[in-house]
């Protein structure tokens, strides 16, 4: 057998010894890399976009700023806009509130012939404005005319506290309604019976201001109100 060693049936293969074992093989020259190498780009790439800039900072902050300034203008302006539209409609209710006043105190005529006017309510509403009401109607009764003052000075009260510097004019009218002519009326037996109102409101940044050469827009407007009475 020459003294070799004769693999038996089922006996695995002894294991041979390392060749150069403790020699470390270098690295492929493409994969060296030295010891003071750069990152890659796309690394500082990201290390870059991590956080934010001041200048970032500030114009976020810009924008912001605008959005908030341009929201609170919008809200003053709606604010502006909602206290004027109430003026409008107090107004409103104030002339009609007139207009039934007179028509429940309505001139008195004699009730047999001839017919006459014996007690005329319309002229106290076209009349002078009375500065002071009438006690007796509210304690022991009035008559028609006195009625018909006491109620036309109520009205005035409510509408001096109501409108800013408002004021009115009741009055036959049917050529003078433009807001020029206030508070001019023609005065005709034939006109239908006007209320006139006048009030002052604030403008929207003067936007509604007339402008002479080398002055400043103003800050309030006179608005103006017609409204016809029904005839009695």
């Amino acid at each position: 057998m020459n003294g070799g060693w004769l693999p038996m049936l089922g006996t695995p293969e002894p294991r041979r010894p390392r060749e150069n074992v403790g020699v470390k093989t270098p690295l492929h020259p493409r994969i060296r890399r030295p010891a003071n190498a750069r990152r890659p780009r796309v690394a500082r790439a990201q290390h870059r976009d991590a956080g934010f800039t001041l200048i970032e900072v500030m114009v976020a902050l810009i924008v912001l700023v605008l959005g908030v300034l341009g929201a609170a203008a919008m809200t003053l302006t709606a604010i502006r806009d909602s206290k004027q539209s109430g003026l409008r409609s107090q107004a409103s209710a104030l002339a009609y509130e007139i207009s039934d006043v007179m028509r429940a105190n309505r001139p008195v005529y004699t009730t047999t012939p001839p017919i006459t006017l014996a007690v005329d309510t319309e002229a106290v509403f076209k009349g002078t404005p009375p500065t002071a009401g009438v006690a007796a109607c509210w304690v022991a009764g009035c008559s028609a005319l006195e009625m018909a003052t006491n109620d036309y000075y109520e009205w005035r009260q409510r509408l001096i506290n109501g409108l800013p510097n408002g004021a009115a004019v009741i009055c036959r009218d049917a050529t003078k309604l433009a807001d020029s002519f206030y508070p001019a009326c023609d005065n005709a037996a034939t006109s239908p019976l006007v209320v006139k109102l006048r009030w002052d409101e604030k403008n929207n940044n003067a936007r509604d201001a007339a402008v002479t050469t080398g002055s400043a827009p103003q800050s309030v407007t006179t608005r103006y109100m017609v409204v016809t009475i029904q005839p009695y």
